[in-house]
């Protein structure tokens, strides 16, 4: 029987994967690229993504969303431009609006790659996970292992490598920590499965290292919360991560605590990493500038990345998603995100469970668990983290998301046609589409040109030099 989902797909989707799989897998632990070059590979794919849905006449918009999710949408997104119109300085904000809806649109185009493609994706990007967390591994490990042989002190945060801080290794690993052990393939052999699990332990030993405390609380919290939910049903899963977690951090404990000691070998003599369990390493004061901006500007928000613009905060974004956008774009637009966060999760769960009823789940139940489990782990490490913000996260984040829309819509018509997608929504997407790639390539154009010619960038007033959009990311007052 053919395929009911079965589309041609784009020319670009081909070039679109493949900078996806080079920018996820191969760039941390090639340690070669800064971060303004992770945001330029990151706009050549949401660029490609945009393209599709534009201008390819069958492609790009075939995943059909319900008259009320259109319209909240469509709401979220006036919501946004309107916004970004009423800023100090309008061409940042479009280029943040547009950014984010270009985020939304890779989304679908990975959504309609699972939908159509389900088993060959999901083999190639478990792969590409794995082989960055090996490269990661060794990079990390190559690096530790050298200063112990020469008895060199690391200094924090070496030998983490490939980011310039090292919280945002913890917001790019936080998204697929909970995938890699894969109880998805009981057939794999015993050989493959073992490397798996070491390299899961490795990449929760990172964990343990980075001492990142809003990473672990967040892993804590998307294990209990999955076993509330799912309870029986995700007893293997949650074992077999527990398992692997706590054996990774008894293996950082013999790494940096009990064996240099033992040999006293100075290695880990400078590695004091954790603060005080109380300390709030400034959020609290990022929190109430952030709530500060809310009460001032309810409405629409003091603008798209106007964080960044403010003199004030020490940071360019306050390290929580929700107050990020409260502040910036308004609290009906928050109300709306968090309206269409917590129906894609609760459409998850109850389909799983009617699916599972039905025994027609069209992949194994432990990797729908997983992706709940890591969508969660990522949702509630952003409200400690910039994960909303960084170029690795950001598209870990499509990722995921596209991953799981894709799963949802292949469930709901695997034996169906597709459901027709009407002209109205169709040329909707595509008006929306093309419009957010012009605004994104008029407003980032000049920045992007700067950045490939390795132009020195012109010395403006920037009221906070840290990462928000570049790796200076304030915003100058011309």
């Amino acid at each position: 029987m053919s395929n009911p989902l079965s589309v041609k797909q784009p020319l670009t989707t081909l070039p679109l994967l493949l900078l996806l799989a080079f920018l996820l897998g191969l760039s941390p632990g090639l340690n070669r690229l800064s971060f303004d070059d992770q945001r330029l590979i990151e706009f050549a794919i949401i660029g490609l993504s945009l393209l599709n849905i534009a201008i390819y006449p069958t492609g790009g918009v075939q995943l059909k969303l319900s008259r009320r999710h259109f319209g909240v949408l469509l709401c979220l997104s006036a919501l946004m431009i309107l916004s970004a119109l009423y800023a100090e300085q309008p061409n940042s904000a479009l280029m943040l609006t547009a950014w984010y809806l270009g985020l939304f649109f890779c989304c679908v185009s990975i959504a309609e790659i699972v939908s159509q493609s389900a088993e060959k994706w999901q083999k190639g990007i478990l792969l590409v996970m794995l082989i960055a967390a090996l490269l990661y591994l060794v990079n990390f490990f190559t690096g530790f292992l050298a200063s112990f042989v020469e008895q060199i002190p690391l200094s924090w945060p070496e030998p983490f490598s490939g980011f310039s801080n090292v919280r945002f290794f913890n917001q790019y690993q936080i998204w697929f920590l909970l995938l890699l052990p894969l109880p998805f393939y009981p057939s794999l052999s015993k050989r493959f499965n073992l490397t798996i699990k070491i390299i899961a332990t490795g990449w929760a030993v990172l964990l343990f290292a980075s001492a990142s405390r809003g990473a672990v609380l967040s892993l804590s919290s998307s294990l209990l919360l999955t076993w509330l939910i799912f309870r029986q049903q995700a007893n293997i899963f949650l074992r077999l991560n527990i398992r692997l977690i706590l054996f990774g951090a008894v293996v950082y404990g013999l790494l940096f605590k009990l064996i240099p000691q033992m040999l006293s070998n100075p290695v880990t003599q400078g590695w004091h990493p954790v603060e005080s369990i109380t300390d709030s390493s400034g959020r609290f004061e990022l929190w109430a500038y952030a709530w500060q901006y809310i009460k001032q500007n309810p409405w629409l928000g003091i603008g798209p990345m106007h964080f960044a613009y403010y003199s004030g905060p020490t940071h360019a974004h306050p390290h929580n998603s929700v107050l990020q956008w409260a502040s910036e774009i308004g609290i009906p637009s928050v109300l709306l995100l968090l309206y269409l966060v917590y129906n894609g999760l609760r459409a998850w769960v109850t389909t799983f469970y009617r699916l599972q009823a039905e025994k027609r789940l069209p992949v194994s139940p432990h990797l729908w668990i997983g992706l709940f489990a890591s969508l969660c782990a990522g949702l509630i490490y952003s409200l400690f983290s910039g994960v909303i913000v960084m170029p690795l996260s950001q598209m870990m984040m499509v990722l995921i998301i596209g991953w799981m829309q894709g799963l949802y819509y292949r469930a709901e018509y695997q034996n169906h046609p597709l459901p027709p997608v009407t002209l109205k929504q169709r040329l909707g997407l595509q008006l929306l589409a093309g419009i957010t790639l012009i605004i994104l390539v008029y407003t980032a154009l000049p920045d992007v040109l700067v950045r490939l010619n390795n132009e020195e960038l012109p010395i403006q007033d920037y009221p906070v030099i840290a990462p928000r959009f570049w790796q200076l990311g304030g915003i100058p007052h011309h």
